[in-house]
């Protein structure tokens, strides 16, 4: 209990006498691991974005004029069943009031979105999903092309050009965000193994002395790897109500707000992450110290 005392005394003298580089340090591994929580935290909700949005990618809509007749639509829904790409079974009519109601449950938080409509703006229209995701393109061509009254067809809609814009674009995003957190965990590493470096400086007379009545190796060392994993720790927490800000302030309501995109956090996540950004930022503070002890203090 008395070794425990004297290292935590220690490391807190030494802390205070290089403050500013112990701060530095600080802010550095808060950064580090601020930034790999943002990155962590993005990419979980674009990528729940992305799978809902995945199970879309199959799925065309094809909107009608609202001047096609009863006859128009039995003869472009009997094509959209025989096309050899498409599952029949899902092919779907959704006529004006049932899109409008769908619309209003989705906003059913947004009223402001739908409350004040004197018209149903919505057009009817056919769902349908391909056996092979693959195939969407084929299909959206085939009807395009050769299906029965094309005039009464408005628009084809299907989700598979603009999944693989999000997902190179969410790469992309991944990928800055590795190479960031990497760089700025070298730095950090680097910053905290310069303020042991000071530290065993400012010691370096103290030190001789130990050695000389007879200190042990680790005896010496242990207020030293203490000080690094000290400022590791409190940068990690830093990082933590940083990243718990963000959530809640930012990520949060733009989950609420944009509930079209359908994006969402794993329920799961945050438990996980920040007791592994406490982690990392002790790892971080220990790795300065080994390479600094390892380097600048010879016992």
């Amino acid at each position: 209990m008395n070794k425990v005392t004297y290292f935590a005394s220690e490391t807190w003298a030494s802390l205070r006498k290089n403050l500013i580089l112990a701060v530095a340090a600080i802010a550095v591994v808060a950064v580090s691991l601020g930034i790999l929580a943002l990155v962590v935290m993005g990419w979980n909700m674009f990528s729940n974005m992305i799978k809902n949005a995945e199970r879309k990618v199959g799925e065309i809509d094809i909107y009608l004029s609202d001047l096609t007749t009863e006859e128009e639509r039995a003869a472009i829904e009997q094509f959209l069943v025989g096309i050899p790409e498409v599952n029949p079974a899902t092919v779907t009519y959704k006529d004006k009031d049932q899109a409008l109601e769908e619309f209003k449950e989705r906003f059913k938080d947004q009223p402001e979105l739908w409350e004040y409509i004197d018209e149903n703006p919505l057009p009817n229209s056919y769902e349908l999903l391909t056996k092979d995701p693959k195939d969407v393109g084929v299909v959206v061509g085939v009807i395009s092309n050769d299906a029965p009254y094309g005039e009464r067809i408005e628009d084809i809609k299907s989700a598979s050009s603009a999944i693989e814009k999000l997902e190179n674009i969410f790469d992309k995003f991944r990928q800055i965000g590795i190479i960031g957190v990497l760089a700025l965990a070298i730095v950090a590493i680097l910053l905290v193994s310069v303020t042991i470096q000071v530290a065993i400086f400012a010691r370096r007379r103290e030190i001789g002395i130990m050695k000389l009545v007879g200190a042990t190796n680790w005896f010496i060392r242990w207020p030293f790897i203490m000080e690094g994993i000290s400022e590791g720790l409190v940068g990690s927490l830093l990082a933590i109500l940083v990243a718990l800000a963000v959530k809640v302030w930012i990520l949060d309501k733009l989950i609420e707000n944009l509930q079209f995109l359908r994006l969402s956090l794993s329920p799961s996540l945050i438990p996980v992450l920040f007791p592994c950004m406490i982690v990392g930022g002790i790892v971080i503070g220990a790795l300065g110290s080994a390479y600094a002890l390892g380097r600048f203090l010879e016992v």
